[in-house]
């Protein structure tokens, strides 16, 4: 099964207080998601990258189908969602129940409700705009049902929420294939944690993250060495 990882970039000499948040961070993403994470693409050519991000969240989540939740609108401008892409990210196409939606209100309250539920393993929801006071009561949700929420935002995504983490998504060069160097390797973001409020300390950096076939986890690891082989683009998720 297929888990992100990521690295830093760069690799940086970190005070004491930022090296135990460090070490907390890499914690966090060695276990199952928690809390209400927001993923905005840097542009809107960056949307795919956002979506497969979003499934490797989800991947750690080893119980429980996702809920994926999107508009009727959101299936004509970019696609339906596509079973080979998702089985190409490591994921079971048999866990995702979609949801669509007439419009941006009634997508709100199926993430709403979906939220509540104990059932679920973890909600993805493509989402137009999504307030503070609205992701507030997902905060609250969670905290009872212990329900990640991962919000796919718009590239002109801005301003203050109250989600735990936003990470702002650009795609980059897949890794390195291990048995032909002229064909795509493990998919690859380049991400910036742009707001936390787990981690203020880390907010503001950009790590390498990829797809790997590992137990259900995610670890943070030194950069990449300087000299890596020439890498190809992926694009992941494509319906």
């Amino acid at each position: 099964m297929a888990r992100p990882i990521i690295h830093d970039l760069p690799l940086k000499r970190l005070s004491a207080r930022v090296e135990s948040e460090a070490a907390r961070l890499e914690e966090r993403f060695g276990a199952p998601l928690q809390g209400v994470h927001e993923i905005a693409p840097a542009a809107f050519a960056d949307m795919t990258a956002a979506l497969g991000l979003a499934v490797g969240f989800a991947q750690t989540r080893g119980h429980g189908g996702w809920l994926w939740v999107r508009t009727r609108r959101q299936r004509l401008d970019l696609g339906r969602i596509s079973a080979r892409g998702l089985a190409a990210l490591g994921a079971d196409p048999g866990r995702v129940m979609l949801v669509e939606t007439r419009d941006h209100n009634a997508a709100l309250r199926a993430i709403d409700e979906a939220a509540r539920s104990r059932a679920i393993g973890a909600v993805i929801a493509e989402v137009e705009s999504a307030d503070f006071t609205f992701t507030r009561r997902l905060t609250l949700a969670h905290e009872a049902s212990a329900t990640p929420v991962i919000l796919v935002r718009s590239w002109r995504t801005e301003g203050a929420t109250a989600a735990h983490n936003r990470w702002r998504v650009a795609a980059a060069p897949s890794a390195p294939n291990a048995f032909d160097p002229r064909a795509p390797g493990r998919a690859r973001w380049q991400v910036t944690l742009e707001r936390s409020r787990e981690f203020a300390q880390r907010a503001g950096e950009t790590f390498l993250m990829e797809m790997d076939d590992a137990p259900l986890r995610v670890r943070l690891v030194p950069a990449l060495a300087d000299g890596a082989p020439e890498t190809r683009p992926h694009h992941a998720l494509a319906g």
